[in-house]
């Protein structure tokens, strides 16, 4: 299990002690379709529902749970395998009715015993949160989940507490309308959130990265780098071959002195001497 889910878990398990007494090992009355939905998807159940609630364990299951898991679906082998490690729950039907009936009608109004239900009948849940103190677990995607804390069991249990302090109701009654208009204006201050639209389904384009090049993109490719380096090798020897023209055609002025066959400056020097 992931520490964050573990952890969120201990907290609720806690409220349900600090609140309701709850102590280990916890009851937990499992209905017949949990443990068939657990052989469906091959979930060690007791172990599961060890690490869920976080101590030890006491699972028990109804007459008319395990006529059920006898007699429904195709895991029904270690379905019965599962549920003999259970302990058994008298009930008062003496003909059997539906196990999740049944496990509504043991924990009652109030669950007084304090049991957690572990159920997949999305009726049974819905009833069962109505009661402040109602463990819920049931299986989702291979994975066995406790429900949050239901929010009118919070505020039921702040109330009881307000109770044992002493409070009179006037004073419970601004507590509560205070805490619901400072929730209210903390919410509309909050930023809202844009939420992007989710890209349709359909055929995706292939990798870049995975798909080869054709050839012919290739020898085009090489061909046009070899032609500009033609052009740029061409331009450099245009201009080196017009500097050597342009250089051929200016001779230095000693030069044309010495064509001419005018009398250097050293040469009238050593003639004056001479003479």
């Amino acid at each position: 299990m992931r520490p964050k889910r573990a952890k969120a878990y201990k907290k609720v398990m806690q409220f349900y002690q600090q609140n309701h007494g709850f102590r280990e090992p916890y009851q937990i009355l499992v209905s017949p379709e949990f443990v068939l939905e657990g052989a469906a998807k091959k979930i060690d159940i007791v172990k599961a529902l060890e690490e869920v609630v976080g101590g030890r364990v006491r699972l028990f299951i109804s007459h008319c749970g395990i006529r059920d898991v006898r007699t429904e679906g195709p895991n029904r082998d270690s379905a019965i395998a599962t549920s003999k490690q259970f302990e058994k729950r008298r009930c008062p039907h003496r003909t059997p009715i539906a196990g999740a009936e049944c496990t509504g009608e043991i924990v009652g109004p109030t669950n007084q015993h304090n049991y957690c239900v572990a159920t997949q009948d999305d009726e049974l849940r819905k009833k069962l949160r109505k009661i402040s103190g109602m463990p819920l677990i049931h299986i989702s995607h291979s994975v066995v989940v406790l429900e949050p804390v239901p929010k009118q069991a919070k505020e039921e249990s702040l109330e009881q507490v307000q109770v044992k302090m002493g409070l009179p109701e006037l004073e419970r009654k601004m507590i509560k309308t205070v805490k619901t208009k400072a929730r209210d204006a903390k919410a509309a201050l909050a930023p809202r959130k844009h939420t992007k639209g989710k890209k349709g389904k359909g055929p995706k384009g292939p990798n870049p990265l995975s798909v080869q090049k054709s050839k012919k993109t290739k020898v085009a490719a090489k061909k046009a780098t070899g032609a500009d380096a033609k052009k740029v090798t061409g331009a450099k020897k245009a201009t080196v071959a017009g500097a050597k023209k342009a250089g051929a055609g200016t001779k230095r002025p000693r030069d044309e002195a010495q064509d001419s066959g005018a009398p250097s400056a050293k040469k009238k020097a050593g003639a004056a001497n001479s003479s």
